[in-house]
């Protein structure tokens, strides 16, 4: 008896065990911001793991603007390359996969929109943002339009309309992605997705979901490569220079300035910066300082704030990047912030600076005093615990407050309490 409910219970634990090893796992790994080297480190990583794992397949889940042209040709190749079938899968609702990103949408084995996203726009554009001209333009665009071609060829997709992508900046969403040849299927969600793909890899059952999660280092990468957190860092460094200045010898400013400088620098090796941006960044600023310095009637400032704008907007506009911008909010934010720095707190500081150091006798102008005695235009008046001689055009009663004006030797000129100096 023991024998026969031994042998049954071995039975039943390798069913149990035969069913897991024949459910097929699909990995998921997300991608959002913009596509930069570390990106597709991440995305070799997913498809190695999932090579490893003998996974039915990797899904890789796209939100991006843009990213990285250099980047992004990697991807394709990794994804080409993959022993694993991948999914790209632009999700979710609302989500587009832009610009640069549209070559990875489409290099997909099997490419995937949700309802409500959008992809295309691949049209390669110079550093300031404007269509290339020229010699350039050709090279830059003949290029581009061979790599979507590639792209469109190797996995049967619509060549033509690929390209228009590319020619014309098209955009398409899913609905008419999926009309154009362009894309394999459109869904609700990720179990809808799950039950496509059980179709299309002819399995014998529903996938499992597998989610591969990034690292510290990669999340860190990630917030790196994002062009709005690498312009609040370079706005954060200005600041705490001018805090420091201000306040100088604590040197919590000056640390934690350099801890961003730091960061900085690292997030300007992920995604290229155009040097021009930068400048004009730095002259708008300058122009702002000169404000206080130079009468221009309001002209530096308006300078200031053209430049600082348009210094934002070619900051991440560099050769090989498509679709890196700086969010127009931010921008707003940040001007908004300079003007309240430049015309309250600043005004406050140079008049400060402006003004002459108070020492020796010169310190106590200004200083409120109590009339004790008053004849004509002299008399005498309590200070700080002292009698002083003193003078004035206005006449005073006795126990009258006045303002020191002017100190000449041991005599003062006073004035009345609220008469201006």
């Amino acid at each position: 008896m023991k024998r026969i409910t031994l042998l049954f219970i071995s039975f039943a634990v390798s069913l149990i065990f035969s069913a897991t090893a024949d459910a097929a796992t699909v990995y998921f790994v997300e991608v959002k911001g913009v596509v930069t080297e570390p990106t597709r480190k991440y995305i070799q990583k997913a498809i190695d793991k999932a090579a490893k794992d003998n996974a039915a397949a990797l899904v890789i889940k796209l939100n991006t603007p843009g990213g990285v042209l250099e980047s992004t040709r990697g991807i394709v190749e990794d994804i080409f390359e993959s022993p694993v079938p991948v999914v790209v899968y632009v999700s979710p609702q609302g989500a587009h996969a832009g610009s640069a990103c549209t070559f990875i949408t489409l290099a997909g084995e099997y490419a995937v929109m949700a309802e409500g996203t959008n992809i295309g726009a691949a049209h390669p554009v110079d550093i300031t943002g404007k269509n290339i001209e020229g010699d350039m333009r050709e090279k830059a665009m003949n290029d581009t339009v061979s790599f979507m071609r590639a792209i469109a060829e190797k996995r049967g997709r619509n060549i033509e309309e690929a390209v228009l992508t590319v020619t014309e900046s098209k955009s398409f969403t899913a609905s008419e992605a999926i009309k154009a040849g362009l894309i394999d299927g459109v869904v609700n969600n990720d179990d809808s997705l799950l039950l496509m793909l059980e179709t299309e890899l002819n399995l014998d059952a529903s996938p499992l979901r597998a989610d591969i999660k990034p690292t510290l280092t990669e999340r860190a990468a990630f917030m790196l490569s994002n062009p709005n957190t690498l312009l609040i860092l370079f706005f954060f460094c200005l600041l705490l220079i001018f805090l420091e200045i201000k306040i100088p010898g604590s040197f919590v400013f000056a640390g934690t300035g350099i801890v961003a400088i730091i960061l900085f620098m690292v997030g300007i090796n992920i995604i290229p910066v155009n040097m021009l941006g930068l400048l004009l960044i730095v002259a708008g600023i300058l122009l702002f300082v000169a404000e206080f310095f130079l009468t221009s009637y309001g002209l530096f400032a308006v300078a200031g704030i053209a430049s600082f704008i348009g210094g934002v907007r070619l900051l991440f506009d560099t050769a090989g990047a498509q679709g890196i911008r700086v969010s127009v909010g931010l921008i707003v934010v940040l001007v908004a912030v300079l003007l309240f720095l430049f015309f309250f707190v600043g005004r406050l500081l140079i008049k400060d600076f402006r003004r002459k150091p108070a020492v020796g006798l010169d310190a106590i102008v200004g200083t409120v005093c109590t009339v004790i005695q008053w004849e004509n235009e002299k008399g005498k008046v309590y200070l700080n615990g002292e009698i002083w001689n003193a003078q004035s055009d206005t006449p005073f009663n006795k126990d009258d407050e006045v303002t020191v004006a002017e100190v000449n030797g041991m005599l003062l000129t006073v004035k009345a309490v609220n008469t201006a100096m």
